[in-house]
C-alpha cells in the first residue's frame, strides 16, 4: 500500500477510478474504507483517495491527543506529496471536521468541499455520546456488541428494523482487518471534542456544499445548517432519508449529490 510522509508522520492511502481527483476524508475512529459503499458509485467519475487519518488503518498511531488543525495540516501533506492541488475534498463526520480546518488553514489545496454529517463543535448530547464510546471500548466489551450499540446512532429505520440486515453490518465491522486501536480512538477522539469551527468558518471562501440526511440524530440536520450559514455561499442539502452513516446506508443518493456539486467545477 502506497505511504506518504507528511507532518512528522506516516499517512497510508489508497486510489481507485478515473477522472478528476477527489479526496475522501473518513470520520472518528475510521480508516480509509469507511467511505467504500458510497465510493464505489463515484469511481467511475472520479479518481478517488482514501486515506488512514492518523491513528487507524495502516497509517502512524502517535501519542494522542490528536489535534483537528494538526490532521488537516496531515491532509494538506497528503495533497502536497501527490502533487495535486487544488483537489476536491469530501470529509464525513470527523472527516468533515478535518476538512473545515483545512478550508480555514489551507485554502489553497481545496477545489471544492463537500462536508458530509459533521458538526462545527460538539454538543452536550455528542460528549455524552463519545463518554460512552470511551467507556465501552475501555471495558473491552465484546466488539460486536459494541457495532450492534453504534449502529442505532449511525443507521434509519430501513437497516435498524431488518435486524438480520443489521447483524450483517455489525459483523462486518467487527471483520475489518485493520480495526482502531483504543489509544487512536481515544487521541482522535480527544481533538474533535474541543474543536470549534465557528469563529473561522465566516472566512472560508471556497465552494462548498453541506450534506446531511434529515434522519441523522449523531449530527443533526441543524448542525449542517448553522455550517452552512456560517460558511459564504454554502449550498444545503438535506436528504428526505440519511442517518449519519448514510455514506454507508445511501451510498446512491450521496454519490448523487457529490457528483452533481462537483460538476460544477468542471462543466
Amino acid at each position: 500500500m502506497p505511504k506518504i510522509e507528511t507532518n512528522g508522520i506516516t499517512l497510508n492511502y489508497e486510489t481507485a477510478g478515473d477522472g478528476p481527483p477527489l479526496l475522501l476524508i473518513s470520520g472518528l475512529g475510521q480508516n480509509r474504507r469507511a467511505w467504500l459503499p458510497t465510493q464505489q458509485k463515484l469511481n467511475a467519475v472520479f479518481h478517488c483517495i482514501t486515506v488512514d487519518n492518523r491513528g487507524t488503518g495502516a497509517s502512524s498511531v502517535p501519542e494522542g491527543p490528536y489535534a483537528i488543525e494538526d490532521m488537516a495540516d496531515d491532509i494538506a501533506g497528503l495533497i502536497d506529496g501527490l502533487g495535486y492541488g487544488p483537489i476536491n475534498v469530501a470529509g464525513w463526520s470527523l472527516g468533515g471536521s478535518v476538512l473545515q480546518a483545512l478550508l480555514v488553514r489551507h485554502p489553497d489545496r481545496v477545489r471544492r468541499a463537500v462536508l458530509v454529517s459533521t458538526m462545527p463543535s460538539y454538543t452536550e448530547v455528542q460528549h455524552m455520546w463519545l463518554d460512552g464510546c470511551l467507556a465501552m471500548r475501555r471495558s473491552g466489551a465484546d466488539p460486536l456488541a459494541q457495532a450492534v450499540l453504534a449502529m442505532a446512532w449511525g443507521l434509519t429505520e430501513r437497516t435498524l428494523c431488518d435486524h438480520v440486515r443489521t447483524m450483517d453490518m455489525a459483523r462486518a465491522t467487527v471483520a475489518d482487518s485493520e480495526p482502531t486501536s483504543f489509544e487512536g480512538f481515544k487521541a482522535q477522539a480527544a481533538g474533535l471534542r474541543v474543536y470549534d469551527a465557528r469563529p473561522d468558518l465566516p472566512r472560508v471562501s471556497n465552494p462548498t456544499l453541506v450534506l446531511c440526511g434529515r434522519e441523522d440524530v449523531l449530527t443533526p440536520p441543524a448542525q449542517s445548517e448553522e455550517i452552512a450559514s456560517l460558511i459564504p455561499g454554502a449550498t444545503l442539502s438535506l436528504l428526505e432519508r440519511g442517518g449519519h452513516r448514510m455514506v454507508t446506508e445511501y451510498p446512491d443518493e450521496v454519490a448523487a449529490e457529490i457528483r452533481s456539486f462537483l460538476a460544477e467545477s468542471h462543466g
